[in-house]
């Protein structure tokens, strides 16, 4: 079993590791330049400085729980990679306890941010929630993404490819924390450690169990780290301005009419088959 392990582990080494490199090269090279450059749409955006307009501005608390929690992120896959490759000397214990505070905080983060999405008087879940016409539009988002068409359709706030991203992360967050408690070995838990308390029902040995959890756990923040890679990517290629917003460096204009002719293209077609229903 133990060179079982073993074998899994490398493996997953070359493989997120060559995964991560091809995404590398995939968007920003082949996507920004490659693609972006003959279509005309690099030139569009970084010469000609068209950016999409918006009728809305981030609110300031939530985009503040979006910055702390990348941060807190990065600290975590920072040290989750030191922990498991020690590239310098002596920084073990260090590196532990920084990757302990920054779940803690990273936690916090989650159930506040749900909080925010349905508890709060500006509770959002709703722009998160995938709706019949987001997926109607699945395919000319996957296209306008793929160079297929210059022309994304805005049914929401967030497309359907950033709602299921966003989803996506919620989950995985959940499953990383639940394998994270798991991991920990110290018995203050009436004198049992989380690992024990989590793992201890599952048949044969809980250090194995422990083992295949922490596994899952690497492999999580290996996707967390891919997705992170895309969607960093695409914020600042698909929206430099909100990008900068977010990051405090320049504030985004806001256009309160930008979707107004795509409003009044929806409540013209509800006008339209509502005729056509009185008819029938």
């Amino acid at each position: 079993m133990a060179i079982l392990l073993t074998q899994v582990n490398v493996w997953l080494d070359v493989v997120f590791t060559t995964v991560w490199l091809l995404v590398l090269v995939a968007f920003f090279v082949v996507h920004l330049f490659v693609l972006g450059i003959p279509t005309g749409r690099f030139k569009k955006k970084w010469v000609d400085h068209e950016w999409p307009k918006h009728d809305w501005a981030p609110p300031a608390l939530p985009k503040f729980m979006h910055f702390q929690h990348l941060a807190m992120m990065g600290l975590l896959a920072f040290s989750g990679m030191y922990i498991r490759f020690p590239f310098f000397d002596g920084g073990r214990t260090a590196m532990r306890y920084l990757h302990y505070v920054a779940a803690f905080i990273v936690g916090i983060n989650y159930f506040w941010r749900l909080w925010y999405a349905f508890f709060s008087k500006e509770r959002d879940y709703k722009e998160f929630a995938i709706t019949k016409k987001d997926l109607q539009s699945m395919i000319g988002v996957a296209m306008y993404y793929f160079y297929l068409s210059n022309k994304k359709p805005h049914v929401a706030k967030y497309n359907v490819m950033q709602k299921i991203t966003y989803d996506l992360f919620a989950v995985l967050m959940l499953f990383q924390g639940i394998t994270g408690i798991a991991l920990l070995t110290q018995p203050f838990l009436f004198g049992l450690s989380p690992r024990e308390v989590l793992l201890g029902w599952l048949p044969g040995s809980v250090a194995l169990a422990g083992a295949w959890v922490r596994i899952i756990h690497y492999s999580i923040n290996w996707v967390f780290i891919i997705l992170v890679t895309v969607h960093m990517y695409l914020a600042v290629a698909e929206d430099l301005p909100c990008s900068l917003d977010f990051f405090g460096i320049k504030k985004m204009t806001v256009y309160p009419d930008a979707y107004a002719h795509h409003d009044e293209h929806e409540d013209a077609r509800a006008g339209l088959a509502a005729a056509h229903a009185e008819g029938d």
